[in-house]
């Protein structure tokens, strides 16, 4: 909302101004339905991770991606975001975990094996 209000004070044309408000809005339904809602046939329902930093991300369509867990991934108690490189994808996939997403068990065993790895996963069950 801050950014269409900040668009509509910038002195351009009013055609403009209805086109960026047009591709901010439309930009921001697709990833709702990507990413929040889950409703595309990309959207990740599921990963798992596997040796070292890879990861495989089952998407909505049945699809398993490999990738790369990125080294800028973000891992609190209360929240996990991790940044995916695929070969898909130059950009990668952003994933947002939070504790309500798993059990309890399994948000603390993620954590876990993003900070240590899997080794520590193992010897912490």
């Amino acid at each position: 909302m801050a950014l269409l209000v900040s668009l509509w004070q910038l002195p351009l044309p009013d055609v403009v101004l209805l086109a960026l408000t047009a591709l901010v809005l439309w930009r921001c339904g697709y990833y709702w339905a990507l990413d929040a809602n889950l409703r595309m046939g990309q959207s990740c329902v599921a990963f798992r991770l596997e040796e070292g930093e890879e990861i495989v991300l089952v998407l909505r369509n049945g699809e398993h991606v490999a990738g790369r867990v990125m080294a800028d991934s973000l891992v609190m108690p209360y929240l996990v975001i991790l940044n995916v490189a695929t070969s898909e994808r130059s950009g990668g996939r952003n994933l947002v975990i939070l504790p309500d997403a798993m059990g309890k068990d399994s948000f603390r065993l993620l954590c876990i094996a993003l900070r240590w790895g899997t080794k520590a996963v193992q010897a912490a069950r």
